[in-house]
């Protein structure tokens, strides 16, 4: 993204966090929500606009389904930011739209890394995407479904985990009680016990682990390679996306922002390096952080724990953070996959109808979790990670 102040001085947190890329598919929607790309405490402080060859500008987005006669085509688009003096700041982004692929039969395989995000099943809706559009070979694999076992018809294998961080794919495991006669002797089972054992039943300790780990001898240890195995048959994937972010950042203050999130980026590096190793060839997709829905979402999820307002400031710090990191590594093999203006601030999100307040018998509509998507939100997602990978699939072939 390029962005500029265009007349005078700006308040200090004012940015614009517009993707750099956005990926378009024919048939498929594509959207940038403008509240989701505009770092500030009030958005309604501000009136958008938009200057694109395609698409069209509603109250609060940028919108456009591309035609089979779009396909290859890249587009500028530039939104530009006024208040009551003016413009002040405008930005500039490509819209690329995926060329016809050769062979769209070819077989190939994607791993996802991910957080609880995947509970609004995007990773079937990838799936269905991609054989809607005739990529019957495109398999995605990994150590579960949604439904924590092998995958039925219609839903997609992959490793994502409520909770996790991209800190967690490296150092989380959680001990289960199954775990004891595995151990070499008695010493080390009260060393576990010692620990926190937490008597799970087997069926679910998958949760509690990264899979890039095993324990062996009674220590916890890397295993790419028996991940691998486990969900591939030990070759690495032709694709590895990982959508993480939203529980690096969630809790951290103002004060101390900069510095957790530096830390952020380098548990983002070690991991990157890691898949790197086992999978040289792969291309790689990296996802920006969804930026969560209102303030009564937050609220019914965390009290006062964490506020809509400073969770969207952590996230937009985060989405320029990773971005300048994907950046930095050099590799041509991995890119930017943008999500966070892709998804409505709105109406993707859950929400419940409840009494206006505890003596009130009206009932109005609320929003009821802060940061997972419904299903139609899941849809959004899946279009936005599927739209980055068939313009691979047309980029390579």
């Amino acid at each position: 993204m390029e962005s500029s102040a265009v007349n005078g001085a700006l308040p200090p947190f004012l940015k614009l966090t517009l993707p750099e890329t956005v990926y378009a598919v024919p048939g498929i929607e594509c959207n940038i929500y403008f509240e989701t790309v505009l770092d500030t405490a009030v958005y309604s402080n501000y009136a958008c606009e938009v200057r694109c060859e395609r698409g069209s500008q509603g109250e609060h987005r940028w919108f456009w389904t591309p035609e089979k006669s779009d396909a290859g085509a890249v587009f500028d688009l530039e939104l530009s930011l006024f208040n009551d003096y003016g413009k002040i700041l405008s930005g500039t982004c490509k819209v690329v739209v995926a060329a016809e692929p050769e062979d769209p039969e070819r077989k190939f395989t994607l791993s996802l890394l991910a957080d609880s995000g995947v509970g609004c099943r995007y990773p079937d809706h990838i799936l269905h995407v991609m054989q809607e559009f005739g990529f019957i070979n495109y398999t995605p694999v990994g150590s579960h479904s949604d439904k924590g076992r092998m995958a039925a018809p219609g839903e997609a294998m992959h490793d994502g985990y409520g909770g996790f961080a991209w800190k967690s794919f490296l150092s989380r495991w959680v001990y289960s009680a199954e775990e004891l006669p595995e151990v070499q002797n008695e010493a080390e089972a009260e060393q576990m016990r010692a620990l926190g054992i937490v008597d799970t039943p087997k069926s679910n300790a998958y949760r509690l682990r990264s899979p890039l780990l095993k324990l062996e001898g009674g220590k916890v240890v890397q295993d790419l390679p028996g991940w691998l195995q486990k969900i591939n048959g030990g070759n690495a994937p032709d694709y590895i996306v990982i959508q993480l972010g939203g529980n690096d950042i969630f809790i951290h203050r103002p004060e101390d922002l900069d510095v957790k999130v530096a830390e952020v980026m380098e548990n983002a590096r070690k991991l990157l390096a890691e898949l790197r190793k086992a999978a040289p060839h792969a291309l790689m997709g990296v996802t920006t952080c969804p930026l969560g829905c209102g303030q009564d979402g937050f609220g019914k999820n965390y009290n006062c724990m964490q506020s809509r307002y400073q969770y969207r400031r952590n996230a937009q710090c985060y989405n320029r953070k990773i971005t300048k990191l994907v950046k930095s590594l050099g590799d041509e093999r991995i890119s930017i996959i943008p999500l966070h203006q892709a998804i409505d601030p709105v109406d993707s999100y859950i929400t419940i109808e409840t009494p206006a307040h505890a003596r009130s018998s009206r009932q109005v509509i609320r929003f009821n979790n802060g940061l997972h998507q419904t299903r139609e939100g899941g849809y959004q997602i899946g279009d936005a990670i599927a739209s980055w990978l068939i313009f691979q699939e047309g980029k390579k072939h």
